[in-house]
């Protein structure tokens, strides 16, 4: 087909799927706030200091002190476990998988992939000190990819490690990469190249690693493709309808409206459970087998999953236990969303309840909680409250598979803490 026609036909399905958008009206958006929540709404503008201006019913609203936003009707994608880039505080970059990277002084070069365009335009130059992990694929004999990759970002090294495609790695100091050579990894004994072909990834020296992060408060963005990336700043432009945002790594991101997917404040008024130490944790264990709490993580280390969305913040609970957080008055709301992983816990059923200074609230109205029932999602008023219980208890199945999630369980907090933060000028703390 000669090139001129191929070119229109791309023109008039570009106008075609503007049109249609057009006749679809803008994006909702469900916006929660310090005190409400604010559902289906369209988004007008979101300036660098963190006010949200949106449109509902009524019309135009601003609202200064959003917590979190969430495209509506779209599930959270998994984290990348091919061709992605980790670096220290937690953003995962997917990677285009026909692309090379190279390290230079110091210095990686990687090629985000399509869902990312303005950073795959130009590449992404990172500091290598900043970098967890950098794979293609998973090595021969790791069946399990959520579990090898949550074990390799919390593993301390001493050394860089080479992971190959046929399972052996190669552990020293990384001095090259790029597609012509290879990986050229120095052990103790001598230098060992390895051709791009087999390389399944590398997993960098964590002694030698330098943190990103900052005191001041930062957004979470969730990105269609299944990024994950802190904003230093970030605003939504009406007539462009899109983002601009200054990235934690040091990059500029533009990104179109729709692939924004949820945008979390963090080190604001809201603080993650999984950021807090309960005061205490008791599990009647089965048969032996004792299950700890585990933060940010399901109780069988998997990642958050619920009905088709991957969370990065909250608990993971295995039945029966009770989990118990002072609140000394501090917050006036918890909220949660509750329920069991369909993937790797198809069979469980168990019982959920949260306390409040002892006043017992069933979630699913006492009924059992299965991987084939939606997730709770719920809002409870704490202002005042001292003490916070988690409860989960075992159900039809007994311990097999009965672990609950305890997805963005957070506490939000009261309207005078708030107010007394920004007097003082001080950055948010966890207690």
């Amino acid at each position: 087909m000669p090139i001129h026609i191929r070119l229109l036909l791309v023109l008039l399905f570009w106008l075609g799927a503007s049109s249609f958008s057009r006749a679809q009206g803008p994006l909702r958006f469900h916006v929660e706030t310090l005190g409400a929540a604010h559902p289906s709404v369209a988004l007008a503008a979101l300036d660098a200091a963190g006010a949200l201006e949106i449109e509902e019913a009524g019309g135009r609203r601003k609202l200064p002190a959003f917590i979190e936003l969430r495209q509506e009707n779209r599930k959270l994608p998994a984290l990348p476990s091919r061709n992605f880039v980790l670096l220290t505080n937690g953003d995962r970059v997917p990677l285009d998988p026909e692309a090379s990277a190279s390290l230079a002084e110091n210095r990686l070069q990687v090629w985000p992939a399509a869902s990312l365009p303005s950073l795959r335009a130009k590449g992404l130059n990172l500091f290598a000190p900043n970098v967890v992990l950098l794979f293609w694929s998973l090595p021969e004999g790791a069946d399990d990819a959520d579990l090898f990759f949550a074990e390799l970002e919390k593993q301390p090294r001493k050394r860089d490690a080479v992971y190959l495609k046929n399972g052996d790695r190669i552990e020293g100091t990384l001095v090259a990469l790029d597609a012509k050579t290879g990986c050229t990894i120095a052990t103790a004994a001598r230098k060992v190249q390895t051709p791009w072909s087999q390389l399944a990834g590398i997993a960098w020296n964590t002694d030698r690693q330098a943190r990103l992060r900052t005191k001041k408060t930062y957004s979470r963005a969730v990105l269609d493709g299944g990024a994950r990336v802190n904003f230093l700043e970030v605003r939504f432009e009406e007539k462009t309808r899109g983002w601009l945002g200054k990235t934690q790594f040091g990059s500029t991101l533009e990104l179109p409206e729709a692939s924004l997917l949820a945008l979390d404040v963090r080190q604001g008024p809201a603080v993650d459970l999984s950021d807090l130490t309960p005061v205490r944790y008791e599990h009647r264990p089965y048969l032996g087998a004792a299950w700890p709490l585990v933060k940010d993580a399901a109780a069988d280390n998997h990642p958050l999953r619920l009905f088709g969305s991957t969370y990065e913040k909250g608990l993971g609970t295995h039945a029966p236990c009770r989990v118990t957080y002072a609140l000394d008055g501090k917050y006036q709301r918890f909220d949660a969303i509750v329920g069991i992983d369909s993937v790797t816990s198809r069979r469980g059923r168990a019982k959920a309840a949260v306390e409040i200074d002892g006043n017992r609230s069933e979630l699913n109205g006492g009924k059992e909680l299965t991987s084939e029932t939606a997730p709770v999602e719920m809002r409870l008023n704490v202002a005042g409250a001292r003490i916070l219980t988690l409860i989960v208890e075992l159900g039809a199945f007994g311990d097999v598979q009965a672990n609950v999630n305890w997805a963005k369980a957070r506490l939000v907090r009261s309207p005078w803490s708030v107010v007394q933060n920004r007097q003082r000028n001080e950055p948010w703390t966890t207690d």
